[in-house]
């Protein structure tokens, strides 16, 4: 990736595999993306690729937070703040 020569292809696919058998196994998988930008939109393609098959997303991002299904939440945020924000709405265990 971006002219790494010391790049081990084969990990990557065996990941990726796990990935998408993992992904067919779950019922509503949740994605939240940290930072993920327009500029290398590599984890925006997966999110929405997810996003396609019935999961949802949370994009968390202080500049381009938009998503485009009524059921996703975009927050403009850092990761950090975006996170803590998510947390204190959630129940204390």
């Amino acid at each position: 990736m971006f002219g790494d020569g010391e790049w081990i292809g084969h990990r990557s696919a065996q990941q990726a595999a796990r990935l998408q058998t993992w992904l067919q196994r779950v019922q509503r998988p949740l994605v939240i993306e940290l930072g993920a930008g327009t500029a290398i939109p590599s984890v925006r393609h997966f999110s929405q690729g997810v996003v396609a098959q019935g999961g949802r997303l949370v994009r968390i991002n202080p500049r381009e937070p938009q998503v485009a299904h009524p059921r996703d939440v975009g927050l403009a945020a850092g990761a950090l703040e975006g996170l803590l924000a998510i947390a204190a709405h959630l129940p204390q265990t």
